[in-house]
């Protein structure tokens, strides 16, 4: 009998594989390792062959890239009827994908089509003896709720920055087949992708994360806290839902439930309180460090370090000790 497998559609721009899709596929090899099942990696696109080879050497799982002119830009009918194709001859138990634009379009299509059950935003997975069900952020992330498919198939959405992104060392490397993609019908047709007009670096690109809160008192803060992103490389601004409503900083800074998640390897949550939506954004963080004046604020309930003291007092400080390191730049 053939084992039963997990498939992974990975999303690609211009033949890079963003942090995201990485994530969806890290969680699908833990549930695999957990369940005994294999997992398989699809890339949908035009030009999928570099991304496949790259994919299946560094993460060591077999790729199979669904290829066709028709599947760039993305459309959702056209990826739902080139990927479904593929996924009724392999009859897999789950199908995983990243919580984006594009996954959260697609996914529903897909579990229509395939009448199979649709998880979305998923942030874990609990195994009970023969049942599995997966966890999710709930009410603006104040719950956390545990739901049990109900159909044999299962199309899932990860939300980004619930997990780890990367794997280590594989044993050997994937293999990868290429199949073109049948031109099924389509009601609508993409013209273009524009992409919106960014200045700095990408929040889910950062390695450390500056995030600010009401606590840092008012606009005019703000040098305290740009001053201390410039002196790391890697380093992004950020900040909660309170200060973009206000006009602080632009919404493109927001994390949270409502804005970006994100996962650095350092969290510096300053002046930030702890709302759910908040933390539901950034729990991901490898390292969080809260500095509040408040020492029962709920952000120390999910920080690594706490740090109580004034941020216009605590900020000078650390930057004139990061000043005086040979690193600083």
């Amino acid at each position: 009998m053939v084992k039963a497998r997990i498939f992974v559609i990975m999303e690609h721009r211009q033949g890079h594989i963003p942090q995201a899709a990485h994530e969806a596929l890290s969680f699908a090899l833990d549930l695999g390792a957990r369940q005994d099942l294999g997992v398989m990696a699809m890339i949908p696109g035009n030009r999928v062959e570099t991304p496949a080879r790259e994919l299946a050497r560094t993460a060591g799982v077999d790729v199979t890239g669904v290829k066709g002119e028709h599947l760039e830009p993305y459309n959702g009918e056209v990826w739902k009827g080139a990927v479904a194709e593929v996924l009724e001859d392999e009859d897999p138990l789950y199908i995983c994908m990243s919580h984006t634009a594009t996954g959260f379009d697609l996914a529903p299509r897909l579990a229509y089509f395939l009448k199979a059950s649709c998880i979305t935003s998923v942030v874990g997975v609990r195994i009970t003896g023969d049942k599995v069900s997966f966890i999710r952020p709930m009410f603006n992330n104040k719950l956390h709720g545990e739901i049990t498919p109900a159909m044999k198939k299962t199309v899932l959405t990860v939300l980004p920055g619930s997990g780890p992104d990367s794997l280590s060392g594989p044993a050997s490397k994937g293999h990868v087949r290429i199949v073109r993609a049948g031109h099924a019908p389509s009601l609508s047709k993409t013209l273009k992708l524009k992409a919106s007009q960014k200045t700095g670096l990408n929040l889910g690109d950062a390695d450390l994360i500056v995030s600010a809160g009401r606590g840092l008192g008012g606009p005019e803060n703000l040098h305290l806290l740009e001053e201390l992103v410039k002196a790391f490389p890697g380093a992004a601004l950020a900040s909660s839902k309170a200060l973009c409503d206000q006009g602080w900083l632009p919404y493109k800074h927001q994390v949270g439930v409502t804005g970006q998640t994100v996962s650095p390897r350092l969290y510096l949550a300053c002046g930030i309180s702890g709302a759910p939506q908040h933390i539901g954004g950034m729990r991901g963080s490898q390292t969080i460090v809260a500095i509040n004046t408040n020492p029962e604020a709920s952000i120390f309930n999910v920080s690594d370090y706490c740090v109580v003291e004034d941020l216009e007092t605590f900020i000078p400080v650390l930057l004139k000790e990061l000043k005086g390191h040979s690193g600083y730049r």
